[in-house]
């Protein structure tokens, strides 16, 4: 069998040991052998063996070259990895972000300007499973907040919020909209300096600046404000209903209005304290879809509503495809709904706790962050000479992709707002408990009393503003407290995680109120009148640790067609590996949001560091396209210095990963005891607290809250403040 290989070397399908290549272009031949020749010992070793064969295997100048495929096959291995390494593409970057909810749309939001200053082959796509387009009967369902009704609890099919969210009320602090601010700001920077008549500008940064004060960024800032409240008297208290601490946060911080109207007598956004805002879920997801179809109407992203990413495949040098699978029109499992997407040089894994991404390809032979610091997921129990050893796809690798049970279950729910003679003044509280890992908090905030409509034709360009249509302004607004609590009571954590896996509403309403109604106003309150249907719960879980990009798809896909060929030939069966098209390092992957780590549900940051994520893995591809002096002649993407920024990433990510993950872990401790811990935090540290003077106590409060999200030092950490 004669192949035959362009000069372009591009990889075939391995064929038997007796075939042989035709090296056709003498161009070919000189650039084949000066760079491997360049590339290692072995390679060259190689390269001295093929060039005294000639006389048995190659023809003369101007004839095409015959050579052993044996021989070869090593290195032109090495021939493609120094191709990998070293040269820029001549093609603009493909993105794909794997994951619709608050991580994957922040994300493609904030890779809009570069796709609008033509850096980044648009559109962008984003691949979301369920059905986000609503009928009739969709929105009942959306109203129920994806809960188990009927005679059994709000047990989540999966902690998280998907793509659609629940009733409940969430936060999210500053840091997560800081980058759209600021992207708004340098827009209208840009603007205004041309207006003044500056200097042409023709360098890449200043066309990606020129683009990013976007309609779709005004719009969703001005839509969350609406949609939601700030928080502003904040405070820790005991089960009897002494305080601990009180605070306030800024509930006036420097807004989208406050930069389009150029108040000069408003704070900055660098000097701004942070803010905390409240919302629905459903409501933060719908301002972020409308977004979204802003941006599809200028061909910006794609979003594609229904479609599962079950893997990567056809992989070829740096590009790789997604293997997709409709979830509108097929079940799972049947092949007529897969097919095979266009090839991405960029993978965004966006999909939450349980990504399969994650599960397949994180935690190979790397470390990781956990709540005590760093640890390694490497056994190296293996012998050397094996691909174990290399690659460990058995315990380190599980334990890197672990989901942890952290033994307590939490309890959410929205109860109406109290009458004056319900409640005690307290504002927002978050009460500390005595055993059980028992806690209790609550916060008060407005919303709209109706699902706002994102469901307008994508081509109606008057659709998805809510802030400014009128049917939005005339809804009213609906006061509610939304509360959580968390306990770890044999009675809920048994029954739970039994195999009927719900409880009786109303029973568990019942074991709510004996274990927190003794507590202080307005806790018993808020639990009685939630309705028994409405309190949702799940089980607490986390990742043990989080992932680090994956710069080779490619082998660990080998490894894996290894395995298949090992196991069968060892049950004496054969190994279906489909094509196995596996010809280089493949595309990079990189995990934003739960995908990157999944956190316990402390401090409640979990929609902040996804949206957080989502700006931060832009700004490494926004600074790889623009290094200084670059033009628009200059090439756009490189492999290496794109690995080489996210990796970079990866490490300033961990820092403000750890600072949140030491926050948890104190306030876990403090707020949540059981066993002798409990004895600890109530008769020796809360005394000691409470004899501390107010001031003090206050600002080692404000501290904790700007160390828990990243801001006490390189502020580049969070995402928001650069």
């Amino acid at each position: 069998m004669i192949k035959i290989m362009s000069s372009a070397m591009a990889f075939p399908k391995r064929p038997s040991s007796r075939s042989i290549f035709i090296i056709s272009s003498a161009r070919a031949r000189n650039a084949f052998f000066s760079t491997v020749s360049a590339s290692s010992p072995l390679s060259q070793n190689a390269c001295r063996r093929l060039q005294q064969q000639q006389q048995r295997h190659f023809y003369f100048p101007r004839c095409a070259t015959l050579v052993n495929k044996t021989t070869l096959n090593l290195s032109l291995r090495a021939l493609s990895s120094s191709a990998t390494n070293n040269e820029a593409s001549n093609t603009k970057i493909r993105i794909a972000v794997v994951g619709g909810g608050a991580a994957g749309m922040t994300a493609a939001l904030h890779l809009s300007p570069l796709v609008a200053a033509g850096l980044v082959q648009g559109p962008v796509d984003v691949y979301e499973s369920t059905i986000t387009k609503k009928s009739k009967e969709s929105k009942k369902c959306r109203n129920s907040g994806h809960t188990n009704h009927g005679n059994t609890g709000g047990k989540q099919l999966y902690p998280g919020s998907g793509a659609l969210g629940r009733d409940i009320g969430v936060g999210i602090w500053s840091t997560a909209w800081w980058p759209f601010l600021r992207s708004v700001k340098e827009g209208l920077s840009n603007s205004a300096d041309d207006d003044e008549g500056g200097d042409n500008k023709n360098t890449l940064a200043d066309m990606i600046q020129q683009q990013k004060n976007r309609q779709s960024y005004q719009t969703l800032l001005q839509d969350l404000e609406a949609c939601g409240s700030y928080v502003k008297d904040v405070g820790y208290r005991t089960p009897n209903g002494s305080w601990l601490v009180k605070s306030e946060l800024n509930a006036s911080p420097f807004g989208i209005q406050d930069l389009l109207d150029d108040n000069i007598n408003s704070k900055s956004i660098d000097d701004d304290d942070p803010a905390l805002l409240f919302v629905r879920e459903k409501d933060l997801l719908s301002c972020l879809r409308n977004a979204i179809k802003i941006e599809q109407r200028l061909g910006t992203v794609k979003y594609h509503s229904g479609v599962r990413v079950d893997g990567i495949e056809n992989v070829n040098g740096d590009l790789g495809s997604l293997v997709l699978q409709s979830t509108t029109n097929a079940s799972d499992g049947d092949e007529k709904g897969s097919s095979i997407s266009p090839q991405y040089h960029l993978i965004i894994a966006a999909d939450g706790l349980h990504s399969p991404l994650r599960s397949r390809f994180a935690g190979h032979n790397s470390s990781h962050v956990t709540g005590t610091g760093m640890e390694s997921s490497s056994s190296r129990k293996a012998p050397k000479d094996t691909l174990e050893y290399k690659w460990e796809h058995t315990k380190g690798q599980r334990e890197a992709t672990q989901v942890e049970d952290r033994e307590y279950i939490v309890f959410r729910g929205n109860a109406p707002k109290l009458e004056s003679s319900q409640e005690d003044g307290s504002g927002s509280f978050q009460t500390w408990g005595e055993e059980r890992s028992m806690r209790f908090a609550a916060v008060p905030f407005r919303h709209e009393t109706e699902d706002l409509d994102d469901d307008d034709d994508d081509s109606n360009s008057n659709s998805g503003h809510y802030s400014k249509s009128q049917s939005f302004i005339s809804k009213k607004q609906m006061d509610e407290e939304v509360w959580f609590a968390t306990i770890s009571d044999p009675a809920f954590i048994d029954t739970v995680k039994a195999s009927t896996g719900a409880l009786n509403a109303i029973e568990q309403k019942k074991l709510l109120l004996e274990a927190f109604g003794p507590w202080h106003k307005p806790i018993k309150t808020l639990i009685e009148t939630t309705p028994a249907d409405k309190i949702m719960f799940d089980l607490a879980v986390a990742h043990r640790h989080n992932a680090r990009p994956v710069f080779d798809v490619g082998r660990i896909m080998e490894f894996e067609l290894w395995q298949q060929k090992r196991k069968a030939k060892e049950n004496g069966s054969q190994s279906h590996n489909g094509d196995g098209k596996i010809y280089g390092r493949g595309p990079i992957l990189s995990f934003i949001g739960d995908s990157y780590m999944t956190v316990d549900p402390v401090l409640a940051q979990g929609f902040t560091m996804a949206m957080e994520s989502g700006a931060t893995i832009v700004q490494s591809v926004e600074q790889i396209l623009v290094h200084p002096g670059a033009t628009s002649s200059t090439p756009i993407y490189q492999p290496k210095l794109l690995r080489d920024k996210l990796l970079q990433r990866h490490y300033s990510r961990e820092r403000r990963l750890l600072q949140l993950l030491r926050s948890t872990e104190l306030v876990q401790r403090l707020a949540q005891p059981h066993g002798f811990g409990a004895i600890l935090a109530t008769w020796i540290i809360r005394p000691v607290v409470k004899l501390c003077p107010e001031g003090v106590k206050k600002r080692v409060f404000d501290y904790m809250i700007r160390y828990s999200l990243g801001l006490t030092g390189d502020r580049g950490d969070s995402g928001g403040k650069q």
